[in-house]
């Protein structure tokens, strides 16, 4: 017995495969012999059965000889059958030799038939040809003349309306002539009624005009308290100035302060309109658009915003407005004052709208570019 801890004991004689497979045994040469005797004998048996079961060829053997006759006799049954049949065959094909022999004949017969019967409706048939030719010939020599008796009855129709037309166009000139003078005589009588008035009324204009000059000059009316006030529209400024020296019992105020002139800037003027609250309140009012740099605006920030929409055709174009005077109405400045962009020139804005104490102006215009 061995003491805890130590290895197991060693046997020289021992492999690692003894535990599994046991000792080996000897090989032994009389095992290899019987087997070999084993074989050979049923290699011997399996022959000996097989030549005792296969079918002998011999021809003196009376079975052999039997089977040959039973073989010859189905061979001999089997010629006969085919000979039979080949005989219906050769009986067939001459049933239908003759068949297509008959065919043939009754073929050649139809064939000739309908030669003839198609000379005959060839021969029918030109003969109506030539029939029809000769109606149509007939039918188109009767055409001919019926359409040349129609267009020299239309050619004389046509020379009776154009003679017709010819005498009435002449009558009709004629006429036309005669109230075309009659029209020219009559306008001319007019003309000469109308510069008849129309001397008569200038010279009555005239008349007026010298003896309310004179009464004018009489009575030595003139303006005083020309003033200025604010500007009305682009480079425009209002001015206004009483007329004194105007008599009260004198019933044409307006007209004497419509003919009464002032200067300003070094230029006559006469009144845009009057009023009239009595004598010596005679009040003129004046439109004056040149030298007033004052009450000039103009455009800037030139903004283009491109195509008003894909295929339209137009373009928008937008600008502020600068130096709007004070008081002035900006609608009205935004209207009147010019600008040119694109080589187009406007004299004011197309639509005018106010953002943020800012004026602007646009303007919509054809561009061949957004179509």
């Amino acid at each position: 017995m061995r003491s805890h801890g130590s290895p197991p004991p060693y046997y020289p004689s021992s492999s690692e495969a003894d535990p599994l497979i046991g000792r080996r045994k000897p090989f032994h040469r009389q095992s290899i012999c019987g087997y070999a005797a084993l074989i050979v004998l049923f290699i011997v048996a399996v022959t000996i059965a097989i030549c005792c079961t296969r079918p002998s060829n011999d021809p003196l053997d009376p079975n052999v000889r039997d089977r040959i006759r039973k073989d010859w006799d189905i061979e001999l049954r089997q010629h006969q059958k085919e000979v039979l049949e080949r005989i219906e065959t050769h009986k067939r094909w001459l049933l239908e030799d003759n068949d297509r022999f008959r065919l043939r004949e009754q073929w050649g017969t139809e064939v000739e038939q309908h030669n003839r019967d198609m000379e005959e409706r060839r021969k029918s048939d030109e003969q109506k040809r030539i029939l029809l030719r000769e109606e149509w010939g007939k039918e188109v020599e009767e055409h001919e003349r019926e359409v040349e008796e129609r267009r020299k009855r239309d050619e004389q129709e046509r020379i009776f309306l154009h003679e017709k037309w010819n005498r009435e166009a002449e009558e009709h000139r004629r006429e036309v002539e005669g109230r075309q003078k009659r029209e020219e005589q009559e306008r001319n009588v007019l003309r000469e009624e109308w510069g008849k008035e129309v001397e008569e009324h200038e010279r009555e204009v005239e008349k007026r005009r010298k003896y309310e000059e004179e009464e004018r000059l009489r009575l030595n009316m003139f303006w005083t308290d020309l003033k200025s006030h604010t500007c009305t529209t682009y480079a425009t400024r209002e001015y206004t100035a009483r007329l004194v020296n105007v008599p009260t019992y004198y019933n044409r105020r307006v007209e004497a302060c419509m003919a009464t002139s002032v200067k300003i800037h070094g230029v006559e003027y006469t009144p845009k309109w009057c009023e009239d609250h009595g004598p010596n309140k005679v009040i003129g009012h004046w439109e004056v658009d040149q030298h007033e740099p004052d009450c000039a605006s103009w455009w800037i920030w030139y903004k283009d915003f491109g195509c008003i929409s894909p295929g339209s055709g137009q373009r928008r174009i937008e600008h502020y407005l600068e130096n709007i005077p004070s008081g002035g109405d900006w609608k009205e400045f935004c209207a009147t004052t010019p600008v040119s962009f694109r080589g187009m020139h406007f004299t004011g804005a197309q639509f005018c709208f106010n953002r943020n104490h800012a004026t602007w102006g646009h303007w919509v215009f054809d561009d061949e570019s957004c179509k």
